[in-house]
């Protein structure tokens, strides 16, 4: 009933998309004062200001893809985000892995890919993981000297190094 006489008294309906897309488009944060907004609202958001998916309950997997292309660290923001999800954040920026709770190997070797020091946000990475940072790195062994399990790998990524005339 009210808002019938709000719009009727102003012309419009506060609540319709075109509204809403550009109070967006305005400042991204009024995101937060639209309840339910539809697919579109929510895409023209996140690729914003990728954070804004904070304000959405439930996005669908188009919508968190947009947030993490816009932003990487959005992902800190996702709950359960899938596979391609992660994947895509991580080759926006490797360091994003720190919000992603055992990643698997691939999505760990993309973030290694981006980023050879993303590595520390690994636990205990395996001796393909640990390679992959040191190739990525330009054989720079400081990279992985933090690792929790450098020294179970320690010797046998010597001697590969050796037999590349990387070290002495």
């Amino acid at each position: 009933m009210i808002l019938d006489r709000i719009k009727d008294r102003i012309g419009f309906d506060p609540l319709d998309r075109e509204n809403q897309l550009e109070a967006v488009k305005l400042n991204v944060e009024n995101i937060c004062y639209i309840h339910n907004p539809d697919k579109e609202v929510q895409l023209a958001a996140v690729k914003q200001n990728g954070i804004s998916i904070q304000y959405i309950q439930s996005p669908d997997k188009e919508v968190q893809l947009a947030a993490v292309k816009q932003d990487a660290f959005s992902l800190g923001l996702i709950n359960n985000p899938d596979k391609d999800v992660q994947l895509e954040a991580v080759k926006q920026n490797g360091f994003s892995l720190a919000f992603i709770h055992n990643p698997d190997k691939e999505v760990q070797l993309e973030a290694i890919k981006e980023d050879a020091h993303s590595i520390q946000w690994i636990h205990n990475p395996d001796k393909e993981i640990q390679m992959a940072a040191i190739e990525q790195s330009g054989y720079d062994i400081e990279v992985i000297a933090m690792c929790p399990n450098y020294a179970d790998f320690e010797e046998e990524i010597e001697k590969y190094l050796l037999c590349k005339d990387i070290i002495e």
